[in-house]
């Protein structure tokens, strides 16, 4: 009620001083409220403590003017017993409480209670001090709880550890509702004299275990399961492999009332129950518990534990971080902290914008790089996917975006001829595009043909350089704008005539004149002109999906280079590519190279077996900023433990974790999170089993 450090308002016998004009004191209401206000203190203290002494000494001598004793020339001391020992919150409290027949004068109720309020309230909006801001307006300790600023407190302790602490302990208790403050000590103690204790305890130990067996007594196991954890620990002690730590855990626990704080509280000790630990409330020693938990690196409980340092490494309370930046999208929750996980993968703090994504099947990978994909086209960003299994049809729709079906019954092509634009990079020489082209259609053609000898992509090396000089396209050059490029067609014919190539372009036949002549042999007619594209391969046939694959990362990559802006390119079932060696390499390759032009590569897996075999696997993982892990089997985790290292806890989560649950790895920071999706983005990117 009232914010002033009281008990410097009085002495410490219980006294109250006054002004001695009690003998001429008119009714409390007839006295003007400003008149009170406007007279200034006698004392010479200041103006906020002065002021407020000097009213309610007053106030005093009007209610009690009975009982006053001789001080000095010009003020008189009240006594009174009901007052004796209280500071002056108290006696006010007490004065208001007092039945109206208890005061001197019996008029004085109403107007008694107005006054006091009015003055008060004048006094907390003009004359209080900015501390009385910041600070508690008051506390009261109880021996159980205590009481501050109009809320119930009651600190507590860590008064046991279990003997293994999980990784994420402190994530139940950080987590735990409601209001709380927290303080962890860290103190390192003295290793020589930790290593005399070790060594008397486990002398202790060995003795107890000796003596059982001389007598034929059955072992306790808890005793030998002593004796060697302590041996185990002088052991690291020694190579300082591990250090002794003094430890301080606090927390205060805040709520409106005394019942709701009880409840509160108890909840809070069943929580920390379930981990295997007790707390205890501070009893008859609340301030000190106050002091402990505050931010001020002051420990007044001195109640403390020793831990190693492996067991402290488990109790570090940084276990969670939150990812929220003001720039990018939305992801989801955090389910340690239950923050909005906003994080923007074109963050030019991060090494690259690229990310994995690895999950079983049905775990909900394609909903999460969906909503990805809606909510960054909602920023204005170009999105370009790769889509093995027709998943991104629905999305397409209802974004008017652009959706290309490469098949062999398709009337949209990609000629792997194309020579790409002209581009403004120093690390291009004006021969590299045509050069960068020929190497590529090799890789194709070692695609398509399963295998080159090292004299046959000589030979293929020629005739390229041949097929694209028939159409006056050379080396020399750096601007093909204008120039119509060959086709698979042209350069058949000239392995045709070229001695020694006939068999590769009998190998090369059914690309130009067979079956499959209408996907690779064929002049462009789609581009990327849209803020999403989708290039759907669902429709071919297996053996032709890593060509495919290959031919349209080509496609997508010329396009890159010659703007660069924001995008990010999705390829989906991105173990297809892993399949070959030569397609393999490519991806990697783009991986490496996308951040220059603006480009966050996505790879997306379900068979992390078959991701990891390759060769290329692992640095693939290794050069995305961005890991995402979604619900794994227990093998699929053995299998990420050689790429990714997970904590105990983390590879619990993965096989436990539901549907829309994932872990979010970016650099350092790794953060489990739930997805949040409104209705309408559910409807816009739920996959229909139908199509």
């Amino acid at each position: 009620m009232y914010d002033t450090n009281y008990t410097t308002l009085i002495p410490q016998w219980g006294f109250i001083v006054y002004e001695d004009n009690t003998s001429n004191t008119p009714p409390l209401s007839s006295i003007p409220t400003s008149e009170i206000q406007s007279n200034q203190p006698s004392q010479n203290i200041s103006s906020d403590t002065g002021q407020k002494q000097w009213f309610f000494a007053k106030l005093f001598g009007w209610l009690f003017g009975t009982k006053s004793v001789k001080k000095n020339d010009d003020k008189k001391i009240i006594e009174n017993p009901q007052l004796m020992n209280k500071d002056l919150k108290d006696q006010v409290k007490y004065l208001l409480e007092l039945p109206d027949d208890q005061y001197n004068d019996k008029k004085i109720t109403q107007d008694l209670r107005k006054f006091i309020m009015e003055t008060d309230k004048h006094h907390t909006s003009t004359v209080a001090d900015y501390k009385t801001h910041i600070a508690p307006s008051y506390w009261k300790a109880e021996w159980w709880d205590y009481q501050l600023s109009g809320l119930y407190a009651k600190s507590y302790y860590m008064q046991t550890y279990p003997s293994y602490l999980d990784a994420l302990w402190t994530r139940d208790v950080f987590s735990f509702h409601g209001k709380r403050d927290m303080s962890f000590f860290i103190y390192p103690e003295d290793d020589s004299a930790m290593q005399s204790m070790l060594k008397q305890k486990a002398t202790q130990l060995k003795s107890e275990m000796k003596e059982a067996m001389e007598k034929g007594i059955t072992m306790d196991t808890e005793i030998e399961l002593q004796y060697r954890d302590i041996d185990e620990i002088r052991q690291k002690l020694a190579t300082r492999e591990e250090r002794y730590y003094e430890t301080w855990y606090y927390t205060t626990l805040y709520e409106e009332d005394k019942e709701k704080l009880t409840e509160t509280g108890k909840k809070f000790e069943q929580k920390i129950a379930w981990l295997g630990m007790r707390v205890k409330g501070a009893v008859q020693r609340m301030d000190e518990g106050f002091m402990s938990s505050l931010p001020l690196c002051i420990d007044q409980l001195g109640i403390t534990r020793s831990t190693i340092t492996s067991s402290l490494w488990w109790s570090f309370p940084f276990i969670s971080q939150d990812m929220l930046s003001t720039t990018g999208i939305l992801y989801g929750v955090n389910q340690h902290t239950w923050w909005l996980v906003i994080f923007d993968r074109f963050n030019s703090n991060l090494p690259n914008m690229n990310s994995v994504v690895l999950a079983t099947s049905g775990a909900g990978k394609s909903f999460t790089v969906k909503l990805e994909i809606l909510r960054y086209l909602l920023n204005n960003i170009e999105v370009i996917v790769i889509d093995p299994e027709n998943e991104y049809k629905g999305i397409v729709d209802k974004v008017w975006g652009t959706y290309v079906n490469i098949s062999t019954g398709s009337n949209q092509y990609i000629n792997p001829f194309d020579i790409p634009p002209k581009i403004e990079d120093r690390d291009y020489s004006k021969w590299d595009l045509l050069r960068w082209q020929i190497l590529w259609l090799i890789g194709l053609i070692n695609i398509l043909v399963w295998g080159l000898t090292p004299e046959q992509e000589a030979m293929l090396d020629t005739a390229l350089q041949t097929t694209y000089q028939l159409k006056w396209i050379t080396l020399e050059e750096d601007d093909y704008t204008g120039k119509v490029p060959p086709l698979m067609s042209d350069l058949y014919n000239v392995l045709q005539s070229t001695t020694g190539a006939e068999n590769l372009a009998i190998r090369l036949s059914k690309y130009v004149t067979g079956s499959f002549a209408k996907i690779f042999n064929n002049y462009t007619n789609v581009d990327i002109h849209n803020t999403l594209t989708v290039f759907s391969i669902r429709d071919l046939e297996d053996a032709l999906k890593t060509p495919a694959m290959y031919s349209v990362l080509n496609f997508i990559w010329t396009k890159v280079r010659s703007q660069k802006k924001k995008r990010f390119l999705v390829c989906d079932e991105a173990w297809i590519m892993l399949q070959n060696d030569v397609s393999a390499e490519f991806l990697f390759w783009l991986i490496k190279r996308a951040r220059k032009y603006g480009l966050g590569i996505t790879t997306i897996s379900q068979d992390i077996e078959d991701f990891m075999r390759s060769k290329y696997g692992k640095p693939i993982v290794s050069n995305s900023a961005l890991q995402v892990l979604l619900k794994q089997s227990t093998s699929s985790v053995k299998t990420l433990e050689q790429i990714i290292w997970l904590s105990e806890a983390e590879k619990q989560r993965l096989v436990a974790c539901s549907i829309w649950e994932w872990l979010l790895f970016a650099g350092n920071q790794h953060v489990a999170l739930k997805i949040l999706a409104s209705p309408q983005e559910k409807d816009f990117i739920t996959t229909d089993v139908k199509q």
